[in-house]
């Protein structure tokens, strides 16, 4: 429990905190390009959907190379860290759906003021899963990286179809090649592939660090 606290009182502070000052500076860049062009496109939705994850996925690498070992050196058994960093994968994720949330509806009341015209943004819960996936996917990577050294490499193609399937049907996410017809073999059965997804990559995670040397950095 003290490991969870400390992973939300962090880096889930800290991620709220860029979120919001994401969102001031989107905001700011939409004024100013709104005098040199029509406002077109909803700017939160491309940090959302593009940025956002890239965002997570380096939590999730943190979490594991920067905060695991020091959990470990205070006494923190592996499988206490990888308890409480799977619940604050969770948690994390709520939270900057949350955030996301909010910044559509303040965006929206700004652009309905302004008279702009903003795309289509996806559902809370396509949001909600891909940062989910994309956590979860950070913390494989560290883990197979930090264990493995060069060997990680083979889990990179594991990683990039876990994280690609995030991608389907989220609005402003830009076109992916290869998968263009995708999305219709996975129907309504997609938010379920997702959780699968996030699944998988959690489940690689505690295999490969659950009994992972920690090596001891010094400065």
């Amino acid at each position: 429990m003290k490991i969870f606290r400390r992973l939300t009182a962090a880096l889930g502070l800290f991620s709220a905190m860029v979120a919001g000052g994401a969102f001031v500076f989107v905001v700011a860049l939409t004024f100013v390009v709104s005098i040199f062009r029509d406002v077109e496109i909803s700017a939160w939705n491309v940090v959302a959907s593009q940025v956002g994850p890239w965002f997570l996925l380096f939590i999730g690498v943190y979490a594991i190379h920067n905060m695991m070992p020091v959990a470990v050196a205070h006494g923190r058994t592996r499988r206490e860290f990888l308890l409480a960093a799977s619940a604050f994968s969770v948690v994390l994720a709520v939270v900057m759906t949350a955030t996301e949330w909010l910044g559509f509806l303040v965006e929206g009341g700004i652009y309905s003021l302004m008279d702009w015209r903003a795309d289509e943004h996806g559902a809370q819960l396509s949001y909600f899963l891909m940062y989910l996936v994309w956590i979860a996917v950070g913390m494989l990577c560290a883990a197979a990286f930090d264990r493995y050294g060069g060997g990680g490499l083979f889990v990179l193609p594991v990683a990039l179809a876990l994280v690609v399937v995030t991608r389907l049907r989220m609005p402003g996410s830009g076109n992916l090649p290869f998968v263009d017809d995708t999305p219709d073999l996975f129907g309504s059965a997609l938010p379920a592939v997702l959780v699968l997804s996030f699944v998988v990559a959690l489940a690689g995670t505690w295999v490969i660090a659950r009994d992972m040397p920690i090596r001891q950095r010094t400065s």
